[in-house]
């Protein structure tokens, strides 16, 4: 009964390793900054359109920005800054 405990135990711990191994080989990359302006500049132009109240412009360019990042294949910014 020990050893199949300490096998499980040993094998949990394999399949959480590999699983850690898994997601880090697959992190999406960065976006170039060209287009992270671009995305941007896009996202502007819908807040005006929808003339969206100033103290929610930014959380909203944000969101916008990720979305799109998001579609893309890249990694999601955390500041437009």
């Amino acid at each position: 009964m020990q050893a199949s405990r300490i096998t499980l135990t040993t094998l949990a711990a394999i399949f959480i390793s590999s699983i850690a191994i898994s997601f880090s080989a697959a992190a999406l990359p960065q976006a170039p900054i060209k287009d992270v302006v671009s995305l941007k500049d896009a996202c502007k132009q819908i807040a005006v359109e929808d003339q969206l109240p100033e103290s929610e412009v930014g959380s909203f360019l944000l969101d916008c920005v990720n979305d799109q990042l998001t579609e893309m294949g890249y990694e999601r910014v955390t500041s437009l800054d």
